[in-house]
């Protein structure tokens, strides 16, 4: 840190927003220091977002202050804006800030209107670019990129404008993990060279790597400190809505079944307190059951199905739409797809940022449709303008950020919207409404039914959007990151929801950065890179097996259980090749503790 006086001081700071039932900040302070990474945490709807729209001035405060390098500041009212010079926000959905054509004038646009000199802004925005590698796609339309690249593009934006203080919401929740290291990268040298780094993040792993973090509930700060004093608290993090770092609830699991352990958030440091009081002669715990054998029964369908975003769009004025003919040397986002998702299971589709997810999940709901092959969901090509109302019923998408979808002025409006265009209505529409709500943790009160939608937490929205998919009862989900910026109740939820619906026969496509949550979920993943399907099997074959190049970076990174166990075997004490954290616990448990 270069000084010991804060770049931006608020006091107690109250803020309701308009139609909300309580204060979003509720006497918030908090100190942003010079140089000093900030990690912000608490559960959906705790007020992370309004903080740093407060420490940017651009919400009113009811009472409290704003203090902007040494400024005191009108938070939210004529004249704020020139106290935020120095401070640069990236939003928790990036194409709230893309207001251009392509993506060199979209980073362009903010040194632009500071009247940077022409030379000075070009040099700005390419190494912005380069830094976040977005650089060979400098004269890309924003629509085109997939919500990783956007999310690069926004982050590029800010660190164009050479701010002081740059703030973060959940600007890494779509990235891959790979990503996320050279984002922290990034953020490292800012804070070296004396900006600081504020980010609201559900991501614990970024949270042990801050100088501080400050956790929020009901708009209060209710922890404050070093990470390592704050996160171990793991209890605390539990009762507030949070997970503690992997090591810290891994040691705290373990010494629940009688292991010596101290309260380490280095897995590495566990692993080595760990490994000597096992027993490596042991018998591990039996394996889980296997789901009983079914009738494969394919209701989506790959078949060598291409696209490229060069192609002209084709008429739908016929039976079976004609399309035009396509441009042979275009790139291709997705080439010579194959692959089926069938009744009753989960399929992970993984990959690095950019590697044609998105695209293949609009395939599926013919949001695009193939240049090439073909794509079927139920006895329906997709190409098929006849069929297209069969395919409504059929299939559902919720998009990266579902909250998008959102446009009624209740919710009730908004989750009845579609089935009520297929014809349902009366007692069954509601009865629809309700368990919706239910199925992703709203209790579908009067009062929550009457609500604008916009008026509730990122996290709610996320979950009214769903809800609106799910009341359609569709056959087919395509669910693109379901889990980005929920907190790990929303997770949880999520998680148990979408395995309710793979018991219920239905068939799930799971756009997933988380090997984690493959993991925990899928029967089956299947792994992208440059458009192409690179790896196709179950989560052990392609998280734990032998195949591929380990260094190849398409290739998803190991879950964080199979990581410890490998370091485990590397000290002489294997434990298996656990996916998860339960069965990590479990074979650890049936070693030791040596007695």
């Amino acid at each position: 840190m270069t000084s010991n006086h804060p770049l931006i001081r608020l006091r107690d700071a109250r803020c309701t927003h308009p139609g909300a039932e309580r204060a979003a900040l509720d006497g918030a302070s908090l100190d942003v220091m010079p140089g000093e990474r900030l990690c912000v945490l608490g559960a959906n709807g705790s007020g992370k977002s309004t903080l740093l729209m407060a420490l940017d001035a651009m919400v009113a405060l009811e009472s409290g202050s704003l203090e902007v390098m040494g400024a005191e500041v009108d938070a939210g009212r004529a004249g704020a804006s020139c106290a935020r010079d120095g401070v640069a926000l990236v939003f928790q959905r990036p194409d709230d800030q893309m207001v251009a054509g392509t993506v060199a004038d979209d980073v362009a646009f903010g040194p632009e209107n500071r009247a940077i000199p022409r030379a000075r802004m070009t040099e700005l925005v390419e190494g912005a670019l380069r830094a976040v590698g977005m650089g060979e796609l400098a004269g890309a339309d924003p629509d085109s990129l997939s919500g990783g690249q956007r999310q690069r593009v926004a982050l590029a934006g800010a660190l164009a404008m050479e701010p002081r203080a740059l703030l973060l919401d959940e600007a890494t929740s779509m990235l891959d993990g790979r990503a996320r290291g050279d984002v922290s990268r990034i953020l490292d040298g800012l804070a070296e060279r004396g900006v600081a780094v504020v980010q609201a993040t559900h991501d614990m792993d970024a949270a042990l790597r801050a100088d501080r973090v400050a956790v929020l509930d009901r708009g209060r700060i209710v922890l404050e400190g070093a990470p390592r004093d704050v996160l171990a608290r793991v209890d605390e993090l539990h009762g507030l809505g949070l997970e503690a770092p992997f090591a810290f609830e891994l040691a705290a699991r373990l010494r629940a079944r009688g292991f010596d352990l101290p309260a380490a958030g280095d897995a590495a440091a566990l692993a080595r307190a760990l490994a000597p009081q096992l027993d490596a002669d042991a018998a591990g715990p039996r394996p889980p059951h296997a789901r009983p054998p079914r009738e494969p029964r394919s209701l989506l369908g790959f078949d060598g199905a291409s696209f490229s975003y060069a192609d002209p769009v084709p008429a739908r004025r016929t039976r079976r739409i004609r399309r035009p003919r396509p441009d042979a040397d275009a790139p291709l986002a997705v080439e010579d797809l194959s692959f089926s998702v069938e009744a009753g299971s989960i399929t992970a589709l993984m990959g690095p940022t950019g590697a044609g997810k998105t695209t293949t999940a609009e395939l599926a709901c013919a949001l695009k449709l193939p240049r090439s092959g073909a794509v079927h969901v139920g006895p329906c090509d997709t190409r098929d303008i006849a069929a297209r109302r069969d395919l409504r019923r059929l299939v559902g998408y919720a998009c990266q950020q579902p909250e998008r979808q959102l446009f009624a002025r209740t919710v009730r409006e908004d989750v009845s919207f579609g089935p009520a265009n297929l014809g349902v209505a009366g007692d069954e529409l509601e009865g629809r409404v309700r368990r919706a709500l239910r199925d992703v943790g709203l209790e579908p009160t009067d009062e929550l039914l009457a609500r604008s939608p916009f008026a509730l937490s990122g996290g709610q929205r996320r979950r009214i959007a769903l809800a609106g998919i799910l009341a359609m009862d569709q056959r087919v989900l395509v669910l693109d990151e379901p889990m980005a910026g929920l907190d790990p109740a929303g997770r949880a939820r999520m998680r148990a929801l979408l395995l309710e619906l793979r018991h219920a026969g239905r068939a799930l496509l799971l756009v997933t950065h988380s090997p984690d949550d493959a993991a925990l979920l899928a029967d089956r993943i299947v792994v992208l890179d440059r458009g192409r399907v690179v790896a196709d099997g179950t989560p052990a074959e392609v998280l734990a097996g032998p195949g591929g190049h380990p260094g190849d970076a398409a290739r998803p990174e190991s879950p964080r259980a199979l990581a410890f166990a490998r370091e485990l075997a590397r000290l002489g004490a294997p434990v298996g090749s656990p996916l998860t954290l339960d069965a990590l616990v479990e074979e650890v448990a049936a070693r030791g503790p040596v007695r």
